[in-house]
This record gives C-alpha cells, structure tokens and sequence, in this order.
C-alpha cells in the first residue's frame, strides 16, 4: 500500500448526540444543460448541442424528484459555473431560471438560486482555444460569433444586468468590505452568501473561471478580473481575504468556497488552508477528496476537503452518470458541546443506458444520449427520473464546533513545526533520496537548518482528548503542499501535492503520536517509557541506512522520540 500519512483518531465517541432541525439545506451543481423545455437554446456550433442531451434534461428531472418524490426541502441553489452554456444571454438565463422554479416546483424561491461565473457564462464558447486566432482582442460577453471566435455584442454592464435580472439574489447577496481603497466587488463575479444567519456556513463565490483567454470586454472593470489573468492572482487572495474577515465577523465558522475551475491562483496558503470545502465544476465528472460517506472533524483537517461537481449534464463521455450535490447544516449537542454536521451528499440522476460509456459517435464521445429509466420517478418524455444516491461516491461529512475549535486543538493543529528526532539530534527534512540521487523528495534526518515546516492533519470524526494518543499524519509546508507517503519498499517521501491537476484520491497510513503525559496504554498499541516534557513517541517510522545516505522508512514496529519546535520563520 503505497500511500498519504493522515490523522485518524483511534477513539470512538461514547458521547451520544441528538440532531436537530436543519439550519440551512440547499442543492449544487455544476457544468448544468438545457432542461427539455428549451432544448433548442445555443446548440450550434460543435459541440454546444452536447448541452441538450437526455443527460442534462435528467439533471432538472431527477431535482424534481427529489422534492416532489423524496420530500426534500432545499430553500437555495448553488450552480457552480456554466449556467445552460448561455454566456449571459438574458433568454437563456431566464430560461434556466424558469426552469428551477418549474422543476422545484417553487421549492427555491427565485432569488434564492445563485450562478456562480464559468468560462461558458463569459461566452457562450467559453473564451475556450479558438480564441488564439485573434490573439490582439478579449474574448467577448454573449453569444455572438464568427466561426469559434467570440464578437462583441454587449458592454459589461449589460451582461451583468442579464445576470442580476434573471438571478434577483445576486442584488442581495453579501459583499465584503474590501480594504483596499477603491476596490469594491461586484456580483455575479465575486460575492459571498450568507444564507441564514443562525448557520455557521458562509459561502465564498470566488472567480477562477476556466476560461482560456482571461482578458474580456475593454469596460471590464479591474475587480472583476479572472483570478488567472493578469494580477488575477492577488485579487482573488485579497477577495479570500476580505470574505473570510467578513464570515468571522458575521460569527461563521465553516467556509465554503464556490469557483468553477480548480486552479492555484490565490498563492498565499493561510488563506486557502481557512477553507473547510472547496466546490467546483469545469471537467466534465465526479470526484471528491474525502472517502464516501466519511466524516471528517474540522479541527483535524488541514487541507480543503474537495468537490468536484462537473457531471451536471454536458456530455463529454467521461462518467457514466449526472450527479447534482445537497447540502444540509445538522445542529447537535456532543456532551455540552453544540457542533453541527455540514453533510455534503451526491444524487446521480441519469446512469447512462448507452451500450457503452463512452460510446464514441459523429458528435465525440458521449455516455448521456440515453438514460436508464427508474420505475417510481418523473417522466417528462424520456423515461422516469429519479435522484438516486450516487453510483460512485455518496459525499461526505464535515463534523465542526459552532464557533471556534478547541484550544488543545489550535495548541496542535493549525500550527507549522520544526520536528526534532531526539536520539539521533537531527531534524526532519526533504533530502536526496537513499538509492537514487537523481530525486531530492524523501523524508531525511538532517541539520536544524535544513528542516522543512510540518504540520499535522488527519481524518476521522472525533478530535481525541488532551493527552490521548492520535493517529497522525504530516503536510509539508513548502510551495507544493504534498503529502508524506511512501514508496513500495517504504521510503517515505513527499507524495501528491495539494495542486495536483488529476484529481487522485490516495489511501492513507497513519502514524501514531504518543504525548510523554499519555496514561492510556493501549490506543496506539505501545508501551510509552517516561519521557522528557514535551516529548512525544512517533510510532511507524524509523531511521535507516540507505546507499547515499539515511532515511526515514515507514516500519509498523518501529517508533522515534521527537520533539515539536515553533520555526523561527513564519511559513505561508
């Protein structure tokens, strides 16, 4: 097994927990098509019909279901970028508007369905390669064209008054106060939602579009910049920045952040690391970081935990189903501590019936041209629709303190250290790998001054009490942000970075930390000699001698003694 370190924490909870009503219950999804009433919309030229196949109509189909058959009861709607493929074209996006109020049945109300911007709601191409033909012009808002080459049509502000028009609480959402003097955001390219003020979400609709040409109309102002165009970057840290100051001043303590694509634009990890969930859409599939049906403890998480939501029903033939997200904010009591459970849990509403996926056609591969029809759902022509739990990944749970984590927990996590191996007096460090010279990513005993930041992270549900053994794993602090893993013959080394474009879900191994107070014998199967104050038994890893040099080995029996040290350095 070849695999992360993540903190797991080995005790079970006898706190017995009573839910309660739900404090904020919404729906999401992404890369969304045409419902069957307005199949015709923007189809022309390839592959824009791929947004009108029996998959995206599912998608409106299957939500119907779900609050007409299952009693689900979503009082918002999040679509995450590329409404209907419409670039802002006020008859597409008041269609789409439309068709939630007909599919929901009202269920949402109209100003509480929220788009956030994609490359397809810039133009309705996308601002995608073809746009290299005309390198000296932006890419255009709308729909007009020449061949796959955006042309002007309307001014920012017109395009912008689509939005707000069709989408009434894009004028009412939250705007943060921004610091910078003369810089004031604008919806629908950045705002925050704050959907109910008893809830300990906010919700951070940031701009990393996906677009391929990020520079757009002439009159578009600077603080709408896409975060990888020109400065993009700072802005869209500033935007993080200005929203998350919001959220905690409005007593949120969960963040949700909302962008089409997943890119490392905003470069300064303080920020990105406050995220507790990260949304997008733009490929085309499902995926998520999280094991399905986990919960995960926020004070244990380091990095965001991660969706992806692109399988909203344009047809690329790279998943099998149409999936959509719902959200529910859970209040409970966890032995006199309020906690809420934020669930994050997944519905396909078409399982492809083509006789393969993907079928490889005239239009490109496809997998939705046809969907199973489910007895007992809603059929609006094409065979009956159900939201059924999803085929391949069923979401996720967040398990948080409503309000702020405990203090053993910022004592530990949260916080980089410089990790010191006693008995040998050396620190852990990246360093040249034992057998091959030729890779500088494995985990070294070396000097204080080549010590690398670590932090600790896990996964589980239960933060262990002050004292108790956890499982723990390490995030390196560098610009890469991976992972520590370790190779088949269990050379440990940096694995998968946080960036990484593919998204890869990991198994993990855990190692297990001791504090020299632990009283309990037995959570991580040691026996802990007394130890010096502020000393701690890491179990799992051990000092070996490779051909160039030593190394730190994943070995079950095997265990050091450490210590944590605050660098004089501060690592963002």
């Amino acid at each position: 097994m070849g695999h992360l370190l993540v903190l797991v924490s080995s005790l079970v909870s006898l706190v017995s927990s009573e839910e309660g009503e739900d404090v904020l219950n919404l729906v999401f999804m992404a890369d969304i098509g045409h419902s069957r009433d307005h199949a015709d919309q923007l189809t022309r030229p390839w592959p824009m019909g791929k947004c009108a196949y029996e998959g995206a109509f599912s998608l409106y189909e299957g939500l119907e279901d779900f609050v007409q058959n299952r009693g689900a009861k979503p009082t918002a709607a999040l679509i995450v970028g590329d409404v209907a493929y419409g670039g802002g074209d006020p008859e597409v996006c008041n269609a789409t508007r439309n068709a939630f109020q007909k599919y929901l049945h009202g269920q949402v109300p109209v100003d509480r369905v929220f788009p956030v911007m994609g490359n397809h709601d810039i133009h309705y191409l996308g601002c995608s390669r073809g746009e290299m033909l005309t390198p000296w012009l932006p890419c255009y808002y709308g729909t007009a064209h020449t061949s796959v080459m955006s042309n002007y049509q309307m001014t920012f502000w017109q395009w912008r008054q689509n939005w707000l028009s069709a989408f009434p609480g894009l004028s009412k959402a939250t705007l943060p106060a921004p610091k910078e003097e003369q810089e004031e955001w604008i919806s629908p390219m950045r705002y925050n939602l704050n959907l109910d003020n008893r809830s300990s979400v906010y919700i951070i609709a940031g701009l990393i579009s996906g677009v391929y040409r990020t520079t757009w109309n002439n009159d578009t102002p600077t603080v709408a910049m896409d975060a990888m165009g020109p400065n993009g970057d700072e802005l869209e840290c500033r935007f993080l920045r200005d929203s998350l100051a919001e959220g905690r001043r409005l007593k949120k303590s969960i963040f949700v952040y909302v962008t089409h694509d997943f890119q490392h634009a905003c470069k300064d990890w303080s920020l990105i690391s406050a995220i507790d969930v990260w949304i997008t859409g733009h490929k085309h599939l499902y995926w998520q970081s999280e094991a399905s049906g986990s919960t995960q403890a926020q004070e244990l998480r380091h990095f965001p935990l991660r969706i992806l939501i692109g399988n909203g029903g344009f047809d690329e033939g790279q998943m099998d189903v149409v999936s959509f997200g719902h959200l529910r904010e859970i209040p409970y009591d966890a032995g006199g501590q309020q906690r809420v459970k934020v669930q994050f849990k997944i519905y396909d509403t078409c399982i492809s019936d083509d006789f393969m996926c993907p079928m490889i056609g005239k239009g490109g591969p496809y997998c939705w041209d046809k969907c199973r029809s489910i007895p007992g759902g809603v059929d609006r022509g094409g065979g009956s629709r159900k939201a059924t739990p999803g085929r391949h990944d069923s979401g996720f749970t967040l398990d948080a303190p409503r309000g702020s984590p405990s203090e053993w927990a910022s004592e530990l996590f949260g916080q980089t250290w410089l990790v010191r191996l006693v008995k040998e007096d050396r620190w852990l460090a990246l360093g040249v790998c034992p057998y091959d010279g030729d890779f500088d990513n494995c985990l070294i005993p070396s000097s204080q001054a080549d010590a690398i930041g670590l932090q600790l992270f896990g996964r589980g549900s239960t933060l262990p009490a002050k004292g108790e053994p956890i499982h723990a794993a390490l995030a390196l602090q560098d610009d890469f942000r991976g992972f520590v893993t370790h190779d088949a013959v269990n050379v440990t080394q940096r694995g998968a970075g946080f960036w990484a474009k593919e998204a890869v879900r990991h198994e993990f191994f855990s190692l297990c930390w001791a504090p020299s107070s632990a009283t309990d014998p037995d959570p991580c199967d040691l026996s802990i000699p007394p130890h010096d104050a502020g000393r701690w038994t890491m179990k799992g890893m051990a000092v070996r001698s490779g051909d160039l040099k030593d190394y730190l080995a994943f070995d079950e029996a095997g265990s050091l003694e450490v210590e944590f040290h605050a660098p004089k350095m501060i690592y963002v």
